[in-house]
């Protein structure tokens, strides 16, 4: 017999952040049809063994109602979404409150750009799929490749990074990502990934002291790019972040940069929002609408109480608005977007206010802010998304035979990109969570303790 609930009745009747993990049907409310980046009468969506289905199916479905208020949007897929800590020279991954977080924000789908533990991390995957533990999906990146892992050898020879490929690749990981790496090193791996299908993603720089230039690496064939679009405007002679503070959004010569991101089909994740909140910008974007302190350890508090803005904090805000610029350009010349968050917790660094779950909705807003048309962001942040990760037959869109993974807000965000931060309940594989219960658990947790 089929079970019929209301939003409110469920989740008061439940009063855990976990429902059920039965077959389900969704009824009524706003549905987002990424095929035509628009809302659409909610006719049914169908969810069974954990994938969206068709109307015929299994008779014991539970039902779902929402109200006319309701919009239901494919699960955000945040394709910089750090767990890592750091305090004092040590860090790791969080395994405890981040991923509730994530979930609670309607991302249901995370890839962590570089794992510092990353056998911590394949064990909280196995947990979250056994039903141990809750979080979000981890599309595993393996550890990073280059200086920022922990164990990484700058004398590694190419069969070295070969078979370091070949191991996670075979662990089940979705991609990788480099992150102080040297041009040979880099399109060693880039070779090697691409022979298991999966991209590589980079945070490059400017060809300083060794590094590798985006544009020399959109060369060897890289996917996806992190925050800075690189080219000749990026000099040599100094670092990424330097070059770009003085850099002009509107010269003739980004052109050239761009338009070999669009021939090659390579996608660009700004980071807009995170250099944002680095530059302590003050704007309604960065205000703390989630009152994120509340999910700090008492210990972490007392740290970021106690800093002091930095350097970099100043770096960072002569560089937001050139990002700014920067993005809208590559966007209206039709360059390839990706939405990720890049919100790691570094205490002895700080980058400023904003957990990564509650970041995406900074970033699409940061986004927005620009010029980019609330429709668009939001396919970025979910079939866009997939799409450059290479997993679109499994997810981004709510399509039969892709994960049944969806976010409920209440409101257009196509009329108000700020809605988005409305998430009360949240679906993936089929189970209902509820967003307050989810961010209720975390609270108190993120950090370390002393």
């Amino acid at each position: 017999m089929k079970k019929h609930y209301s939003l409110a009745a469920l989740l008061f009747v439940l009063g855990s952040f976990q429902a059920f993990s039965q077959n389900l049907v969704i009824k009524g409310g706003w549905v987002f049809d990424t095929s035509s980046k628009s809302f659409q009468k909610n006719s049914g969506i169908y969810i069974e063994d954990g994938l969206f289905g068709e109307e015929k199916g299994a008779s014991d479905r539970e039902v779902l109602n929402l109200s006319d208020e309701d919009y239901v949007l494919p699960g955000l897929i945040d394709l910089h979404a750090h767990y890592r800590v750091s305090y004092e020279g040590k860090a790791f991954d969080d395994t405890v409150a981040m991923p509730k977080i994530f979930l609670a924000n309607g991302i249901t789908s995370t890839f962590p750009a570089g794992e510092i533990e990353p056998e911590k991390m394949w064990d909280l995957q196995q947990k979250i799929d056994a039903g141990n533990l809750t979080g979000p999906r981890i599309l595993h990146s393996g550890p990073y490749y280059g200086s920022a892992a922990p164990d990484w050898n700058p004398e590694f020879s190419e069969q070295d990074i070969r078979d370091r490929v070949d191991y996670w690749a075979e662990r089940g990981a979705y991609g990788f990502k480099a992150k102080g790496i040297t041009k040979a090193h880099l399109a060693i791996l880039i070779d090697q990934a691409h022979k298991h299908n999966l991209t590589v993603t980079g945070h490059l720089d400017s060809g300083f002291k060794n590094s590798v230039n985006p544009q020399d690496a959109i060369k060897m064939g890289i996917d996806r790019v992190e925050h800075f679009l690189g080219g000749d405007l990026l000099v040599a002679t100094t670092s990424a972040y330097n070059s770009l503070k003085d850099l002009d959004p509107a010269d003739l010569r980004l052109e050239e940069i761009i338009q070999l991101y669009i021939k090659n089909g390579v996608y660009f994740d700004a980071t807009l929002g995170t250099y944002g909140a680095i530059g302590l910008i003050d704007s309604p974007i960065f205000e703390d609408w989630a009152e994120e302190n509340q999910y700090f350890t008492s210990f972490t508090k007392n740290v970021i109480k106690n800093v002091k803005p930095s350097a970099f904090n100043e770096l960072c805000a002569l560089i937001y608005p050139v990002k700014q610029g920067v993005l809208k350009r590559y966007y209206d010349a039709g360059g390839l977007i990706t939405v990720g968050t890049d919100r790691p917790l570094l205490l002895d660094n700080y980058l400023g206010g904003g957990i990564g779950g509650f970041f995406i909705h900074r970033e699409m807003a940061a986004m927005v802010e620009v010029g980019i048309p609330a429709a668009e962001v939001l396919y970025f942040a979910t079939q866009q998304n997939a799409e450059a990760f290479g997993i679109a037959d499994r997810a981004g869109s709510i399509s039969p035979g892709k994960w049944g993974d969806v976010m409920i807000i209440k409101g257009n965000p196509l009329e108000d990109i700020n809605r988005t931060r409305s998430v009360h309940t949240v679906v993936k594989g089929g189970e209902i969570y509820s967003s307050a219960e989810l961010k209720k658990a975390a609270k108190g947790k993120l950090g370390p303790e002393n």
